[in-house]
């Protein structure tokens, strides 16, 4: 190697070798949590762990701000390698003539490095570093990166650092919608951030906003025009609060998400609307001492929350846990879990939209459900059932479909609360025995849409289609086709729900319903906790679903709180606001037409004498034919029933009847007048034994009892009855083989019967006989010769 190029590499590495050694100016600090709405505004924001106001990089400048950034610190920026010579120059004699450092002659390149340092005491020394920090700077990263992490980072007074806090905190908007006067007095703040503060300096910053604003007019970034309106425009001044449209939600991401930029799906106009909506309702319902309530707005196509109003926000929400994200928090779910019931009997086949449930007091060891208004109508058609929100004809319904089933329907389209035991639960979870967040109950609601509307778009199923909300950028999936057998609900149990949920027009409360009814085509459902602690509403069209929770978030309950009287306003409000978006249709390629009974609305036997045809699931089919039709045997007159042991065969007339059990006929009857009892028998002639007579209301077989004591300290009595088909006939009542008295007409009793297993007799004057065991526990609960 000749001298010469030995030379040159030393002397190059001479001059190379400090920079490459020299600290990459970088910034370990601690960020704001920033939480954005679609459109890129802003949600709102928590402050850094070191009490700043320092916002996650943004991920370019705005060109305002650049133009006027470089117009007054560094014209020569993109064409410097990080250093002005010419600047440190005239830096170095300004100096010397002043006896002190007056001017650094720094490029934007040699404040990042300079503000990486922290912004330490000016020394020549510093100086260095900062050129040779900034040369490195330059040699590894782009000049807009360079740009961007200034803006990021430059303070702007006080304890707000970077343009994007700036701008939010003075202006209270984003710093791409700047204007020219803004962008050229931002431009000015990082080299003089004492400047903002309010009624101080006012004069000295003008000037040096104007300055600015002459040297883009001088290189024509800006015209006349615009130049002469931007001397009028006011100076930012002292800070102003972030926007706070989403509390809650910005919380959440702040415990999940700490330190940095979210950018959410939640459109800002309807989330500031719902919001208006929540504080409205709760100036109302603070006079009933009802001080929270929450509302979530999804779309159904890919699931994304458009609105998220995690609690009320107005007057005196912090002395009531208005902190408390009640979308996020679990309740007792109240009836508002029915609709899944029905639609996973439709699925299964166990039921068809109007088969009689049996809807009579009905009770259990410990659980003894009643309907909302405290009646009973012996028996009511399925759908009927779900839009008047009663609670017997769901027991039964669930009773007959299994809790474990239940359960597992739940877990499968994305409830993830519900992690006990079916025993557990019991038959109370479908009337709030378990516990559900508004959020996952507005997320299944949206995946129930979801599958219905692909599956009318594209007659294919995707099981991904069940899943959560998304407040992120929905991912994209391709299509996963799935068998229909392996959905947890199809898309036609889906239809045929909400078309009962259409008709809604009774919900738990039977005051305010007229108000709802005809607000458009939204299938809904309110739903009510024991002790009225919680007043649930969830409802969906097309296109969007809407959940509402009105309550207490501390669990106190208040008379009145109903999901109809409190939470259904507010749904009706934020539907009223988004519009009726379109119609569920029927998937008809995958229901049938199948023949039911007129009367039992079960699938037509041999002996209905009146059908009609309802569109069902195709595992209708399979359903159970009308159990309460048969051919009875009556004489000529058609007033008693005989048989051809007591009259001849040719005075037989056969005719079809419509039979409840009695119980059920007992309750019916009163709220149907046109129907028939069954004839009595003819004397002479032997009673059809396959025609029930008599049942027990209460007790039910097996039951076990618990009897408290009065205020005397002894036992209070049981209340047995009976249903009879013929209230007039006597029936006689026996405890233990033991006879204890006779009724007619009102087949009640009082009973009172010590701790134990117990055998109750009734037998009417035809010989009629019926028996039910059950159970007195002790005040103790426990029975008597028997161990725990």
């Amino acid at each position: 190697m000749n001298r010469k190029l030995k030379i040159i590499l030393i002397a190059t590495g001479v001059i190379i070798a400090p920079v490459l050694l020299s600290p990459m100016p970088r910034f370990r600090v601690p960020l704001s949590t920033v939480v954005e709405a679609r459109d890129g505004s802003l949600l709102g924001a928590r402050i850094s762990d070191d009490g700043q106001w320092r916002f996650p990089p943004s991920d370019s400048v705005p060109y305002k701000f650049e133009r006027a950034l470089l117009a007054y610190e560094d014209n020569y920026f993109y064409y410097h390698p990080g250093v002005n010579p010419v600047a440190l120059v005239r830096a170095a004699f300004q100096n010397i003539r002043a006896g002190r450092i007056i001017s650094g002659g720094s490029t934007i390149t040699m404040q990042v490095a300079r503000l990486s340092r922290g912004n330490r005491e000016r020394t020549y020394l510093g100086k260095i570093s900062e050129i040779l920090s900034a040369i490195k700077l330059e040699i590894f990263h782009s000049k807009k990166e360079i740009l961007r992490i200034y803006a990021a980072n430059a303070p702007f007074g006080g304890n707000t650092i970077g343009l994007d806090a700036a701008t939010w905190r003075y202006s209270g908007n984003s710093q791409y919608n700047l204007s020219w006067a803004e962008a050229a007095a931002y431009a000015v703040l990082p080299n003089s951030p004492a400047l903002v503060f309010p009624g101080k300096n006012q004069k000295r910053l003008k000037e040096k906003r104007d300055e600015v604003l002459l040297k883009l007019l001088t290189k024509k970034i800006i015209d006349s025009t615009t130049y002469t309106l931007s001397l009028d425009e006011p100076l930012p001044v002292e800070p102003r609060p972030l926007p706070s449209l989403a509390p809650h939600l910005t919380s959440k991401f702040f415990n999940e998400m700490k330190g940095r930029r979210i950018r959410t799906t939640i459109d800002p106009v309807m989330q500031e609307r719902v919001s208006e909506i929540i504080n409205s309702h709760q100036a109302i319902l603070r006079n009933n001492f009802i001080f929270n309530s929450a509302c979530i707005v999804v779309g159904v196509e890919k699931g994304e929350v458009l609105a998220y109003v995690g609690n009320y926000t107005g007057p005196g929400a912090s002395e009531h846990d208005g902190d408390v994200d009640i979308i996020q928090s679990p309740r007792s779910t109240g009836s508002i879990l029915k609709p899944l019931l029905y639609a996973a009997m439709q699925n299964s086949g166990d039921l068809l939209p109007n088969t009689l449930v049996p809807d009579i007091p009905t009770h259990f060891t410990g659980f003894s459900p009643k309907n909302f208004d405290q009646t009973w109508s012996g028996a009511v058609t399925a759908s009927n059932a779900l839009a008047q929100s009663l609670n017997i004809p769901a027991i039964k319904m669930l009773q007959k479909f299994t809790s474990q089933r239940f359960l597992d329907v739940l877990r499968r389209i994305g409830f993830t609360t519900f992690d006990k035991s079916p025993g557990h639960y019991g038959l109370s979870v479908i009337l709030g025995g378990g516990e559900a967040t508004l959020w996952e109950l507005t997320g299944v609601y949206a995946s129930l849409s979801r599958v219905e509307d692909r599956y009318n778009r594209t007659h294919r199923y995707d099981i991904n289609d069940y899943h959560p909300p998304f407040l992120l950028t929905p991912p994209t999936k391709s299509l996963h086709d799935t068998l229909a057998a392996d959905m947890p609900l199809s898309a036609s149990s889906i239809w045929l729900t909400y078309e009962a949920l259409k008709n809604v027009n009774r919900p738990e409360s039977e005051t305010g319903w007229q108000y709802f009814s005809s607000s458009g085509e939204l299938a809904w459902k309110t739903g009510t906790s024991y002790g009225f602690r919680d007043g649930w509403a969830v409802g969906t069209t097309p296109g969007y679903v809407i959940g509402v929770w009105t309550g207490n978030a501390d669990g106190e309950g208040r008379p009145g709180l109903t999901g109809t009287s409190c939470a259904a306003p507010v749904l009706f409000d934020v539907f009223s606001y988004i519009g009726n978006k379109g119609s569920f249709t029927m998937p008809r390629e995958e229901m049938t037409v199948i023949k039911v009974c007129r009367e039992s609305g079960y699938r037509a036997g041999p002996d209905c004498p009146e059908t009609e045809e309802v569109w069902a699931t195709l595992n209708g089919l399979r359903s159970e034919a009308c159990p309460y039709h048969r051919t009875i045997h009556l004489n000529k007159a058609r007033t008693l029933r005989v048989t051809d042991k007591c009259v001849k065969q040719e005075e037989i007339i056969n005719e079809k009847w419509f039979v409840l059990p009695p119980s059920m006929e007992y309750y019916y009857r009163q709220k149907h007048p046109g129907y028939k009892v069954l004839p009595p028998t003819a004397p002479g002639c032997t009673d059809d034994k396959t025609i029930q007579v008599m049942e027990f209301i209460y007790p039910s077989p097996g039951v076990k009892i618990f009897i408290p004591r009065d205020q005397t300290g002894a036992m209070t009595r049981v209340v047995p009855e009976v249903a009879h088909r013929i209230p007039s006939k006597k029936v006689f009542w026996h405890l233990d083989d033991k006879y204890i008295t006779t009724t007619r007409f009102i087949h009640q009793i009082e009973l009172l019967a010590g701790p134990g297993p117990h055998l109750l007799t009734v037998v009417d004057e035809d010989g009629n006989t019926i028996r039910c065991p059950f159970t007195i526990t002790n005040p103790t609960g426990r029975e008597e010769g028997r161990r725990d």
